[in-house]
């Protein structure tokens, strides 16, 4: 081969003309540069496989907890089951609380008003171009959905923002316009798995709408992050200093103890929960007006009064400077409501939910409150 190749060679230098020779190198010069375009493309290729495989993943875990809030006609037909099925009403949960301890009904009585339920949105920007990812639209306008399932959205498409939506609880701190509840609340997508899923992707979140809702308050108050702990998972939001004049919580000076009593409220389950306290003639109206819709469905609720916490009571099991550990029920969603002492004060911000170990839910201690609150001043 090697012989073949240098006689080749001499002869393509020593027996052709000059135009034959450059026209050969030309031709080859062609081919390399053909090729070498080729594999570029096919590079590009793979890197916008990747970064759409990417996206894709991304878009998957934010809508994990938004198929959580979302409600379905098959969930309206669950929740009405479940009232044929006579589920606890708040009022029956608050008359048990009531029978066991006048603490139970002064505490809770004074302290529901300024507990906020919390509603959100957030949509995803792409870092690069600094676009909003929106719903791509169908002829007729509706929107669609990739060939996986998942709704189809890009940076450059004409319909909505894509809105990833989320609830909590908070609660008004006594003398302020200051609303408290978890980071993972305020900012949802800093949790798990979301935030790697972000980066990797080429995405950023940024809140699109972010309401708070009190008890009889017929409208919901805007609510602005004002800051949230590096350290705990706790953020402060600002809301309508006008809207909350003489309500607020006031915190426990000195921390809880082992065995202490203590009162939960909150609103595990979101969305779900309400309806079912709303009752079945509210159900009824829901289904029959095919009000699904987030948004929709928690304006219906707050005009017709409907918008109150759940109540539970439990004991302080271990505290430690980084949580407290009780047994008072909860679940999602109850995620940033207060417990409080038999005075009616904070003493831990709750967090986390241990189903694990027999419903033990965790909290943060009130000191990293303070804490926060001193940053913030």
């Amino acid at each position: 081969m090697s012989g073949a190749l240098r006689e080749g060679g001499r002869r393509l230098t020593s027996q052709t003309t000059v135009l034959f020779r450059v026209t050969v190198i030309g031709v080859l010069l062609l081919i390399f540069a053909f090729g070498y375009l080729l594999f570029q493309n096919d590079r590009k290729l793979a890197d916008s496989l990747k970064q759409e495989s990417l996206k894709i993943e991304a878009v998957a875990v934010m809508l994990t907890q938004t198929r959580e809030d979302a409600l379905t006609a098959d969930d309206l037909v669950a929740l009405r089951e479940a009232f044929d099925n006579q589920v606890i009403s708040t009022e029956q949960r608050l008359g048990t609380l009531e029978e066991r301890a006048g603490a139970s009904r002064r505490v809770i009585t004074a302290s529901t008003r300024s507990i906020a339920f919390i509603q959100g949105a957030y949509g995803l920007r792409q870092t690069e171009s600094g676009k909003l990812l929106r719903h791509v639209l169908g002829p007729d306008g509706e929107k669609l959905k990739t060939p996986f399932g998942k709704p189809w959205i890009e940076p450059d498409a004409e319909g909505a923002p894509a809105e990833f939506q989320f609830t909590g609880t908070g609660f008004l701190l006594q003398d302020t316009s200051l609303l408290v509840t978890n980071r993972h609340v305020a900012l949802p997508w800093t949790t798990g798995d979301r935030a790697q899923a972000l980066k990797a992707a080429g995405l950023e979140a940024e809140i699109l709408s972010l309401l708070a809702y009190l008890p009889e308050q017929s409208k919901p108050m805007e609510a602005v992050l004002l800051r949230a702990s590096k350290t705990a998972d706790l953020a402060l939001l600002s809301v309508d200093a006008n809207r909350v004049q003489g309500l607020g919580l006031s915190l426990a000076p000195h921390p809880t103890r082992a065995g202490e009593e203590v009162f939960l409220l909150g609103f595990p389950t979101g969305l779900k929960a309400l309806i079912v306290q709303a009752g079945p003639d509210f159900l009824k109206t829901l289904e029959r007006d095919g009000a699904v819709d987030f948004w929709t469905i928690a304006k219906h609720l707050s005009e017709q009064n409907k918008i109150r916490p759940l109540a539970s009571r439990g004991i302080v099991a271990q505290t430690s400077p980084g949580a407290v550990v009780y047994d008072a029920e909860t679940t999602t969603g109850g995620s940033g409501g207060p417990a409080l002492n038999r005075n009616g004060e904070v003493v831990a911000i709750n967090a986390a939910i241990l189903p694990e170990f027999g419903g033990s839910n965790i909290g943060v201690p009130v000191s990293h409150l303070k804490i926060l609150l001193d940053e913030s001043d």
